[in-house]
């Protein structure tokens, strides 16, 4: 974290600009019904990601490339009221064609479609949103897609997240030919169902939340859960926070040496940060826990093991979003979003930009994940405080399923209302390095070779 200000003088960190307006438009297919007005109104369309196979590589899904999107009528985003639409491109469409994105329909009409009638969930009950996360086509023969998300939930006057699933049912739309178009067949969705809620031990659970500090609240977050297979093993990453058996909030957190490195820094940084107690800088290092956290699943997606984080940020980090999970020529890499104001720090230089920081293990799955370049940083952007024509976030790495390519495709989402300009990302083993100097257009999935220019953005002002 306190390294961030010197390397955001390297240009192999930065996020391209955005200068052309070409690339700052609209979905034009995202619309939807207001009943309110009784018209057809704009649909803002924010955190998204493609449809996939069970190894992460984007899926073929009867001639279409799918993609599922957080969205909110007219402009009005509000994190409860968030629904997931799913929308549709052919595979013949030019990628770059915004107006080839076509908006299928919202995932679920209803909070308890696919509920079993025998079941009462108590978060589905008092669900409020549907909040990110990973949607899988685990077999090509059928109609169906299997969905992983956050389900953002009020329930005894306490708003938190839960892991939740669902299988649904996409057919052709006029019942026979897949080139007629999609549609969600909402009569047949099933299984739909919270998966994980914490654990209280490994996991910090909405119960275990401190409240309100006097500058900053406690995260809570259970989200982004991100499906992979490896070999007959069904995972589930996820953002999460420590909880009390591992490394929990708190004072732990001025404690353990671990979060510090050196003996020597250890000492004269938690000497300074515990003689003033009252600064808002205790408060952030006494509440970060974040974590991305992992679960084995069984093969009815129920948890079968509930598994030590890959990646904790104790002392330095509350919220780890948008976990991204797959192998690549024989390592695993690890990806999560997070905002600088939500590091342990109130340096400006840090806590302005958003940033992408990336790990990956060579043993494996379940081996050790060290960060990348040695510090974590994979890539730096300007925040949104900035009304920068270039903030972009939720920045989403999709494997290219080519062992001898080492680029690839980094999505996002632009003015929290569209599908960005898809950056490049060089991954040679554990280093990597951005290609700012060119982007690909909004919502591109594959690198298709149609470059705009670009140059890296300067953050150190």
């Amino acid at each position: 974290m306190n390294k961030i200000p010197d390397l955001i003088t390297n240009k192999k960190y930065l996020a391209p600009t955005i200068d052309h307006e070409s690339l700052q438009k609209d979905i034009p297919g995202a619309k939807v019904y207001d009943a309110t007005t009784e018209q057809m109104v704009r649909m803002d369309v924010w955190d998204s990601w493609p449809v996939t196979d069970p190894e992460g590589g984007l899926a073929n899904y009867h001639g279409y490339r799918l993609v599922v999107g957080l969205t909110a009528k007219n402009g009005r985003y509000s994190g409860a009221s968030t629904k997931m639409g799913l929308f549709m491109q052919k595979n013949d469409a030019k990628q770059d064609d915004l107006s080839t994105w076509q908006f299928v329909g919202y995932v679920f009409n209803s909070k308890l479609e696919g509920v079993s009638d025998q079941d009462y969930d108590q978060y589905l009950q008092n669900s409020r949103g549907e909040w990110s996360g990973s949607t899988v086509m685990m077999n090509p023969k059928d109609n169906t897609l299997r969905f992983f998300y956050a389900n953002a939930y009020v329930l005894n006057g306490v708003s938190a997240q839960v892991l939740t699933t669902a299988q649904i049912t996409v057919n052709p739309m006029d019942g026979k030919k897949w080139s007629s178009g999609l549609t969600i067949d909402h009569t047949k969705t099933t299984d739909r169902k919270t998966v994980f809620s914490g654990d209280g031990e490994i996991y910090q659970t909405a119960s275990q939340g401190e409240g309100k500090g006097k500058y900053f609240s406690d995260d809570l977050t259970l989200r982004d859960p991100h499906f992979v297979r490896d070999g007959d093993k069904y995972y589930l990453a996820f953002e999460g926070n420590t909880g009390p058996k591992y490394n929990y909030q708190g004072k732990n957190n001025f404690t353990n040496k671990s979060y510090y490195g050196s003996s020597s820094y250890f000492e004269k940084e938690s000497k300074r940060l515990t003689s003033n107690p009252n600064s808002s800088e205790y408060e952030k290092t006494y509440f970060a826990n974040g974590a991305i956290g992992k679960l084995e699943l069984n093969k009815d997606f129920s948890v079968k093991k509930v598994m030590q984080p890959m990646v904790t940020g104790n002392a330095t980090n509350g919220e780890l979003e948008r976990i991204n999970l797959f192998k690549h020529n024989g390592r695993w890499y690890v990806f999560t979003s997070t905002w600088g104001f939500h590091m342990a720090t109130d340096n400006e230089e840090i806590t302005k930009n958003s940033y992408l920081l990336g790990f990956s293990s060579k043993d494996g799955i379940n081996g050790t994940y060290e960060p990348l370049n040695g510090n974590g940083l994979v890539i730096a952007g300007q925040g949104e405080g900035t009304n920068s024509k270039s903030f972009t976030y939720s920045y989403l790495v999709l494997p290219n399923g080519d062992k001898k390519n080492n680029r690839f495709v980094v999505t996002s989402f632009e003015k929290n209302s569209t599908f960005a300009p898809s950056y490049l990302l060089k991954i040679d083993g554990d280093k990597t390095t951005m290609i700012n100097n060119k982007v690909l257009g909004q919502g591109v999935l594959t690198d298709n070779k149609k470059y705009f220019s670009a140059h890296a953005q300067k953050l150190a002002d």
